[in-house]
């Protein structure tokens, strides 16, 4: 004779309180998941909005992380485009294709979408984040540390050997040419981005020579200032 024994792991109430909880998080990612589709529609509306052609490219690859229009604010870690110098943005999508821009998130996410770009596909990108409208501006959070990012900024610290920022990207974070624009874009991109220069990860001689002796406070400080623009 086969005795049926239910499962004494859980009790009835048990059980239900889980699949309740399970119902929760499902509806928390689907809500999630609406969120930065509604955010994408609205970057596309405002995208045709400008007069400009969208580029293939952007709606099937580009918006996934940056939006139609370059002015994504659904991750941290991820550039906003819009207003970048056409010249820096060529670079670096070149850069990408020959993989010389190895830092992790590159190889990660940008070595697969860059491979199918060439030499026309590169410039027309450039140029549509380039012409986007409005250009890079502060988000609205602010940082610790802006006043000392500034004085780094401007200043540098000399007797650490670290240059002023803006012999380079201009007084007002704006750059030029292939120095990218950096007033306004995200605060965790740019902490990002100076560590992999810090530690060699993204080569770049010029760069990487810069922020050798900097500290991850110092990074944060900058980071702070120039997002706040």
């Amino acid at each position: 004779m086969t005795t049926h024994v239910n499962n004494p792991r859980f009790s009835n109430k048990e059980h239900n309180g889980m699949t309740k909880q399970k119902r929760t998080v499902n509806k928390s990612a689907a809500l999630l998941i609406s969120g930065a589709l509604l955010a994408v529609a609205g970057q596309a509306s405002a995208a045709g909005g400008t007069g400009v052609p969208v580029p293939y490219r952007i709606s099937s690859d580009c918006m996934v992380c940056h939006g139609m229009t370059g002015n994504n604010t659904i991750y941290p870690i991820v550039p906003k485009l819009a207003g970048q110098h056409k010249g820096y943005l060529e670079l670096q999508l070149k850069q990408f294709k020959d993989r010389t821009r190895a830092d992790q998130n590159g190889q990660i996410y940008m070595w697969p979408v860059a491979q199918s770009l060439d030499a026309a596909k590169i410039k027309e990108l450039a140029s549509y984040f380039a012409s986007q409208k409005p250009a890079m501006q502060s988000s609205g959070v602010k940082h610790a540390g802006i006043k000392e990012g500034k004085v780094i900024f401007n200043q540098g610290i000399t007797n650490e050997q670290i240059p002023a920022c803006m012999e380079c990207h201009g007084s007002d974070g704006q750059g030029a040419g292939a120095f990218p624009r950096l007033a306004g874009q995200r605060y965790g991109y740019m902490v990002q981005q100076l560590t992999y220069f810090h530690n060699g990860t993204r080569v770049n001689s010029l760069m990487n020579q810069i922020v050798k002796n900097i500290t991850v406070a110092q990074m944060k400080d900058v980071a702070a200032y120039l997002s706040s623009l």
